[in-house]
């Protein structure tokens, strides 16, 4: 599996970089040989900006494959079927964020999120879960691994809203161009900051947390069916002990 993996990350590497190479070259071919005005015409600046994108999508359909080879056939269905669960309820939660017409910053965090979950269902809806029969012969989770997962979860929790929330305080000029904000009287900004501040702690801290528990569930999910539990095989270990025909087919 290990050497699987490692084969897929080269070739995605190589593709990579001869397509940006590709466009690095013909970026200096273009500089050195034809004038100014033939520069600048749209398909000889597109060659650049087209190879760039290219080797982003690549970029984005190895993870989907490195993703693929390792979990597919390996995530039980109790944690797979929530996890998709999350991943959709990210994606309603941005849409509305998109269409509410109350708070700007709602939409920006809305687009955000949003994106994010469409990616992380792109990813995660192209692999299987364990199959049903082999999930039946797991053993139920104990109750240290639900209590680590919850550990794990408040962690993440606590690390995401520590991080997004202060960055998303508001600071001068308020959302306003630097020149007007110049141009505002001392009780106009007095008033203006009150009300931002009032936002702040009102609005986005509780949106900002709400979402700061999507990323929070998804770990409680992974966690829990990675701790070692003596008598309790990790999900790892019995994934490789599983006989073939129980699994019904190959991870990957």
């Amino acid at each position: 599996m290990r050497r699987r993996l490692v084969r897929i990350v080269v070739r995605f590497a190589i593709a990579i970089a001869i397509i940006l190479a590709f466009g690095g070259l013909f970026k200096l071919y273009t500089d050195a040989q034809l004038s100014v005005e033939q520069q600048n015409e749209v398909l000889i600046k597109a060659v650049p900006f087209v190879a760039v994108f290219v080797s982003i999508v690549v970029a984005f359909a190895g993870v989907i494959v490195l993703v693929a080879v390792w979990l597919g056939g390996r995530v039980p269905p109790r944690s797979y079927r929530p996890i998709e669960a999350i991943i959709i309820a990210g994606i309603l939660l941005g849409v509305l964020g998109l269409f509410q017409g109350w708070k700007l910053f709602s939409y920006q965090y809305g687009f955000l999120l949003l994106l994010a979950s469409v990616v992380s269902f792109m990813i995660w809806s192209h692999f299987e879960p364990l199959p049903l029969r082999a999930s039946k012969a797991l053993p139920p989770l104990s109750r240290r691994a639900h209590l680590i997962g919850l550990v794990a979860a408040l962690v993440a929790w606590i690390i995401v809203a520590a991080l997004v929330i202060p960055a998303s305080k508001p600071t001068e000029p308020y959302g306003f161009g630097q020149t007007l904000w110049n141009f505002k009287t001392d009780e106009e900004k007095a008033q203006i900051r009150d009300d931002a501040e009032d936002e702040f702690h009102t609005a986005k801290v509780p949106v900002l947390a709400l979402m700061s528990l999507l990323p929070a569930g998804l770990v409680y999910f992974a966690v829990r069916e990675l701790v070692p539990d003596g008598a309790q095989p990790s999900l790892a270990a019995h994934s490789q002990t599983v006989p073939p025909e129980q699994l019904g087919a190959s991870p990957g």
